[in-house]
């Protein structure tokens, strides 16, 4: 049964402007105690809902500015990971560069080397300028077709390729250094070989002709038509008429003619002091003034002048002087 308290009703009269009618609202007692309780219960509802907002805020803000040092950080590492990249992409392309000036320095030396061979070559079955280098003087070469290769995998870290870079770059430096100290002792050798070879090139150094049997020396011999005592001044070499006569060396034609003992016969100037003459040719194939080259054909064997048979009578000089030719002859 519901108490008489709560059933008595409060009248409150509204009076409005004058000449208007007069309102009452009449309100159950409960209501008293139940509105200020509803208020009261509202505001603290009110309270705890501002009061979760300001955490929950504060926790949002909280985690924000996590996020964002953390983004920071993994901005700043992958920054840091692309100038450790990039450090070594510079460092792979200047070591190739060195790699290839290195390629080119060493290719300059083998040629150079090349070059000196031939040059300091015999004159007969040596080297030639074009002959290939042996395989264990090649340096650097390039592979076109990767070979089959294998094993762990165990990958590089990125200060470890940068040790081994600047190493790299170090040997790079000394064998470039040890490169221009070779080029140079290579090109005063090429000098002296230029050298040796033109002396060799002006130098009598090969059979006149195809024939090498000597059928009389160089020195005092009996003379085939007086039979009596004579000098010889060169070397009398055997063979057949028409058999090529060659320089024995790079000269120039200074005399070429007829003479009663000599027969046909041709001098040649080398220089250095030396001179070859060649006699009782069948022909002479060359002009005074001529150039011409050793090994070079320039007459014909045959047994013009004082001759007992088909023979080339052959001579060298020295500084106006006959001497003993068989030094000269390979």
């Amino acid at each position: 049964m519901i108490p008489d308290r709560w059933t008595k009703k409060l009248t409150f009269l509204i009076i409005p402007e004058a000449n208007s009618q007069v309102r009452r609202l009449r309100i159950p007692v409960f209501w008293l105690y139940f509105v200020p309780s509803a208020v009261a219960l509202l505001a603290a509802a009110v309270a705890v809902l501002a009061s979760t907002q300001t955490a929950a805020l504060q926790a949002n803000g909280s985690l924000k500015a996590e996020w964002t040092a953390d983004l920071a950080e993994h901005e700043r590492t992958l920054e840091a990971k692309e100038t450790e990249i990039a450090r070594l992409q510079d460092e792979v392309v200047r070591l190739s560069q060195e790699a290839e000036t290195f390629a080119a320095k060493m290719a300059e030396l083998q040629s150079l080397e090349r070059e000196i061979l031939s040059l300091t070559a015999d004159d007969v079955g040596g080297p030639t300028a074009d002959a290939e280098p042996d395989a264990d003087v090649t340096v650097l070469s390039v592979i076109g077709t990767p070979a089959a290769v294998g094993g762990e995998y165990d990958p590089l870290d990125t200060d470890e390729a940068l040790r081994l870079s600047e190493t790299t770059h170090g040997e790079f430096e000394s064998m470039s250094v040890e490169a221009e100290r070779l080029e140079g002792a290579l090109q005063q050798a090429l000098q002296e070989a230029e050298k040796l070879a033109q002396l060799r090139r002006i130098t009598p150094s090969i059979f006149p002709t195809t024939s090498t049997t000597i059928t009389s020396s160089f020195g005092y011999r009996k003379d085939p038509f007086t039979r009596r005592s004579a000098y010889h001044k060169g070397i009398d070499f055997g063979g057949d008429v028409g058999d090529p006569i060659f320089a024995t060396a790079d000269g120039n034609v200074s005399q070429t003619g007829y003479d009663r003992a000599m027969g046909n016969y041709i001098y040649l100037k080398h220089g250095n002091g030396l001179e070859t003459v060649y006699m009782h040719l069948s022909k002479s194939l060359v002009k005074k003034g001529q150039n011409v080259k050793k090994g070079e054909q320039i007459g014909k064997l045959g047994s013009t002048g004082r001759s007992t048979g088909p023979h080339l009578h052959y001579e060298v000089h020295k500084n106006g002087e006959a001497i003993n030719p068989k030094p000269y002859i390979k």
